[in-house]
């Protein structure tokens, strides 16, 4: 009866700790799969997208048209990237999902388009053409992108 009785305290003494290391990692469990991420907060109600579109053909200008848009935006607007007031997309609208963008944006080219965004909802846009005639100038076209993106961001 003795054996018994302590194999019931070993066993209540694991079960303890068990619980124990449950209720301390549990909490935090819930916390980091429970809690809503970035993607998942409710919409900004009203934020500019900065796409940059592209086709299945990349020459060395149109990938600098890309790499100095994101250090435009992305060295420009660190907030407002983290707070969901801008965004930057990167499109091929050769995609067959992307090809409503030619229409919609009269696409010609691989193009910056600035888009203003209310309630989900489309009220302007811009394609930024001097993207074309800057790529030779660097601080030139960085400061032109955060001009246009500022002057959309100020109309919020």
């Amino acid at each position: 009866m003795k054996r018994i009785l302590h194999i019931d305290k070993k066993f209540c003494l694991e079960l303890a700790l068990m619980l124990l290391l449950a209720g301390c990692i549990l909490p935090l469990a819930i916390k980091v799969f429970a809690e809503p991420n970035a993607s998942s907060v409710s919409p900004v109600p009203h934020k500019v997208i900065a796409y940059y579109f592209h086709t299945n053909t990349r020459c060395s200008t149109c990938i600098k048209i890309e790499q100095y848009s994101h250090e435009a935006i992305e060295q420009g607007f660190p907030y407002e990237l983290k707070n969901g007031t801008l965004e930057l997309r990167v499109v091929n609208y050769e995609d067959p999902g992307n090809r409503h963008f030619i229409q919609d944006y009269k696409l010609v080219s691989k193009s910056l388009v600035l888009v203003n965004m209310v309630n989900g909802k489309q009220t302007k846009w811009t394609n930024l053409k001097l993207v074309w005639q800057l790529t030779g100038h660097k601080d030139a076209f960085l400061n032109y992108v955060r001009k246009e993106v500022r002057g959309y961001l100020a109309s919020m």
